[in-house]
């Protein structure tokens, strides 16, 4: 010990990454990351790097029990083991190394010889994975395209099966859920994200190279079983894969950014901007994409026949398809089978499998009896590269009018996207605020005024597939504007949502056209006893004249039955002309039940 003490092994970045400690808010101590008490040996070993390295040195010597998946500590802790060899230089004779068997058997049937980050799409039908989600997948020797899904992938999630639905939101905001690390073949995570969930996957090899793969492998197999708290916004699976890879190599700097909140995708370009450390990136749009892909390049009448084909294979004998081209009857199979495993997916559950499909059967017979590759369609991904978007964060600063009287608004937003904002990088026809401000400050009003304060802003609008439908929806909570005559900056708390549909045309641009009936509950002390409840129907358009230029109009009606009564229109216009990747224009014309507003201004992405 007295080696490792001068040698100030203790406070070296390679001991910190592999026991995941960081610096305390006031930079006195520091602490780990880690709140399981196994995967320390030193009772203060949490916040004592010394002492646990102290610790950890004595376990060496012993052949006890240690670690989340109780054996020597030699082996339980295999990473620490080999980097204090290197750094110290064991004498074998006085502390004989243990054979580690079941390390060894465990990372033969791994054979990893390369490691991919994994992104999956955002999903929002599910609180936890409304930003992505980003797994390690750990590329086997040999493995070709064909052979990928049989890879294994280390993954990081929360176990959220005893929460209740209504602690969920606050369970996982307060660090109320555990997360570990789990190894689990890439299959079942891509039917899980990729055929149940609709969610298309990125793929970014990365380049490590031998001796950061293997310590990365050995830091993995300290983890086995240890429990972290879990936390939505920070301590999350982006969160805990930059610590993964910091621990593979200590240099990297990856997690030190993010302070608040660590998102999937703006982790994805934080490893981008890494000089050399990602080579390629492939991807592997959803089942669902693949459908839809294929069926928005039918015509019509290929259309009808779609529909009816994957619960009819003897549609496959009627004329009428009998005349198209054989690459065309190949394209309407493929896309039967397609649409008969989605929905046999979505039957079937964790404990029981469903009966063998006979129309999937002679669905494959028609198939193979017809020898041709089907007509070729570009099978993208709805949700493009994650790196390739706006950052997440954003400040703005605007210029404009509410009823004649000038102001000067301030505007931040803590993450993530916007449906005026530029799709690259993010699920179309999506919209996911959190945690968005804005602040006013008008003429003899007195300092700035809080305008809205939107704690969660969520719309979804996928444009209605006859084969495939899904209905569009929107919630929102948080403070907006309610003004007066007599009170300019008036606001109130607002919860409101719909559930509707959506449709897309494409002349003279592309165009998402939307509706739903809704509910909404305004409080506050601007009611009539306090508040005001009722029902309303919003009707809009998103058009995108350009890829980085969208306009979206749109009106509510709301009838208030319960508190203050009556009812109200509000009627909107706004437009977002992206000037680069983080800096864009925004405009709006606005009609809050009577009193129009003109802004206009910046926003920078960061």
């Amino acid at each position: 010990m007295r080696h490792a003490a001068a040698a100030g092994l203790a406070e070296r970045r390679e001991w910190q990454t592999l026991l995941h400690y960081r610096s305390t808010p006031d930079g006195a101590s520091v602490t780990s990351d880690a709140d399981d008490p196994r995967f320390f040996l030193a009772p203060n070993g949490k916040t004592n790097p010394s002492a646990e390295l102290a610790a950890t040195l004595a376990a060496f010597f012993s052949a006890d029990p240690v670690g989340g998946d109780p054996q020597p500590a030699q082996c339980a802790f295999i990473a620490r083991y080999h980097w204090l060899e290197t750094e110290l230089a064991f004498d074998h004779r006085r502390l004989p190394p243990q054979p580690c068997a079941r390390f060894q058997h465990w990372s033969h049937e791994l054979d990893a010889v390369a490691a991919t980050l994994v992104f999956a799409s955002a999903y929002l039908n599910n609180p936890a994975s409304l930003f992505g989600h980003t797994l390690l997948r750990l590329d086997r020797r040999g493995q070709t395209e064909a052979t990928r899904l049989l890879a294994y992938t280390i993954n990081y999630a929360a176990d959220a099966t005893h929460s209740h639905v209504l602690m969920y939101a606050i369970d996982g905001v307060t660090g109320g859920f555990t997360g570990q690390f789990a190894i689990q073949p890439y299959y079942q995570l891509v039917q899980t994200y990729s055929d149940l969930e609709s969610r298309d996957l990125w793929e970014y090899q990365l380049n490590l190279n031998p001796r950061q793969l293997q310590r990365l492998l050995e830091h993995v197999w300290e983890l086995r079983g240890i429990q972290f708290d879990y936390y939505f916004f920070r301590e999350n699976c982006a969160w805990q894969l930059l610590t993964l890879l910091e621990a593979a190599e200590p240099t990297l700097h990856l997690s030190d950014e993010f302070l608040l909140w660590t998102l999937p995708a703006d982790t994805i370009r934080r490893l981008s901007r890494q000089p050399g450390l990602v080579e390629t990136a492939t991807a592997r749009p959803a089942r669902t994409t693949r459908i839809n892909r294929r069926y928005a390049a039918l015509t019509n009448t290929e259309r009808r026949l779609a529909r009816r084909l994957p619960n009819d294979p003897a549609v496959a004998t009627e004329p009428e398809f009998r005349r198209l081209a054989p690459a065309r009857q190949a394209l309407l199979l493929d896309l039967a089978l397609d649409e008969r495993q989605r929905q046999n997916a979505h039957k079937a559950t964790a404990s029981v499998e469903p009966p063998p499909d006979e129309l999937v059967y002679e669905l494959l017979t028609t198939r193979h009896r017809l020898p041709v590759a089907a007509a070729f369609v570009a099978l993208e991904p709805y949700a493009t590269r994650p790196d390739a978007g706006h950052a997440s964060r954003r400040l703005g600063v605007s210029l404009g009018q509410r009823d004649g009287t000038g102001f000067v608004a301030l505007t931040a937003r803590a993450s993530y996207h916007d449906l005026l904002e530029p799709d690259a990088g993010y699920t179309s026809d999506a919209q996911i605020e959190l945690l968005s401000l804005a602040l006013r400050h008008y003429p003899n009003q007195g300092g700035l005024q809080l305008d809205r304060l939107t704690l969660l802003d969520i719309t979804s609008l996928p444009p209605l597939n006859t084969l495939a439908p899904r209905s569009a929806w929107q919630i929102h909570a948080g403070w907006a504007p309610y003004p007066k005559p007599v009170c300019l900056t008036c606001t109130a708390f607002n919860l409101s949502g719909g559930l509707g549909l959506a449709a897309e045309t494409g002349w003279p641009w592309r165009t998402v056209w939307f509706g739903w009936p809704g509910l909404e509950f305004d409080y506050g002390s601007i009611f009539t006893g306090d508040y005001r409840a009722g029902l309303g129907v919003t009707v809009g358009a998103l058009l995108q004249p350009a890829a980085s230029w969208k306009i979206m109009a749109g009106a509510t009606w709301l009838d208030y039955r319960m508190g203050e009564t009556g009812t109200a229109l509000r009627t909107v216009v706004q437009q977002n002309l992206a000037l680069d990747r983080n800096l864009a224009l925004r405009m709006e014309w606005r009609s809050l039940e009577g009193t129009p507003e003109f802004e206009m201004g910046l926003h920078v992405y960061f």
